[in-house]
């Protein structure tokens, strides 16, 4: 198992991209405390996993990331039931869309509270509580981030500037903690099949088939867990350049896919931009390549 022992916090796990997270974390087993707004989402995604017989302990809490008193206190209690934290999650998130002139003042505020104030105070509130006493064995601290840093789409004023400023926060915290042993990464995706993305109609079936489902990210965060990025840190994972790069995989001669060396000539020569785009993320590719043997 890939986190066997492993203590991982998430936040926004009642749903969507942070309840795969906690399903996929659980399967590899992990030990999960998991935050949501509802106790009746939470219990959701805490009850699959038990439905699945994973051996993970798992607890449970809510809080509103934007409540730093709040989280503070429910971080000290999964310290409590759990132990040191080896990795903590940074996913809560809101959006709204508007027009820029006609945007809604508080709305404005609650995303930009939810997005940036939520991701500093889910790690102030988990700092004490990492496992930092291991160089060969980081603590990491992982945000959700998005496409819209850096492509901007309009009438999301708001949810883009929050994605430019947790990109700024997390340079500035991978410079401050260098000597702390955590290391700070995030994945940005294109468009998910989430509630924040197409409400009540999410994961009907029904999606757009450019929109990823919230299982198609777990690698990433399963990636950036493991051993395997121990050495990676401010990292940017955009999804779209690794999914283009896992196409380009998937048609290579058989001897040109076994590890990164191999593939990136490869991969150069099919699509030179491409490889611009992902070249500093091969130990991520060699763990795709690895998985996927």
């Amino acid at each position: 198992m890939l986190l066997k022992g492993k203590n991982v916090i998430i936040t926004g796990s009642g749903r969507g991209i942070g309840r795969a997270i906690a399903i996929a974390c659980a399967k590899e087993g992990a030990n999960l405390g998991l935050i949501s707004r509802t106790m009746e989402e939470i219990n959701q995604t805490k009850d699959i996993i038990k439905s699945k017989g994973f051996p993970s302990k798992v607890v449970i809490n809510v809080a509103d990331v934007t409540n730093y008193d709040a989280l503070a206190k429910v971080f000290k209690g999964f310290y409590e039931e759990l132990g040191p934290f080896n990795g903590v999650i940074a996913n809560a998130g809101y959006s709204r869309m508007w027009a820029t002139h006609e945007f809604i003042n508080e709305k404005f505020s609650e995303i930009l509270d939810t997005n940036i104030l939520g991701v500093f105070y889910t790690f102030k509130a988990a700092y004490k509580f990492m496992k930092k006493d291991d160089k060969k064995d980081k603590a990491r601290f992982i945000i959700t981030g998005s496409e819209a840093y850096p492509n901007a789409p309009p009438r999301l004023t708001a949810y883009v500037a929050s994605k430019y400023a947790v990109v700024g926060m997390q340079k500035a915290m991978a410079s401050e903690y260098k000597r702390e042993n955590i290391n700070f990464n995030m994945v940005l995706p294109t468009q998910v099949d989430t509630q924040l993305l197409r409400g009540k109609k999410a994961g009907d079936g029904n999606k757009a088939d450019h929109v990823l489902d919230p299982s198609d990210l777990n690698e990433y965060y399963l990636f950036l867990l493991s051993d395997y990025a121990n050495k990676v840190d401010n990292s940017l994972i955009f999804t779209y350049d690794i999914k283009e790069t896992k196409k380009i995989l998937r048609e290579a001669p058989e001897n040109k896919k076994d590890n990164w060396d191999n593939f990136q000539e490869y991969l150069k020569m099919e699509s030179p931009e491409i490889y611009e785009k992902v070249k500093n993320q091969d130990k991520l590719i060699d763990f795709i390549i690895t998985r996927e043997k």
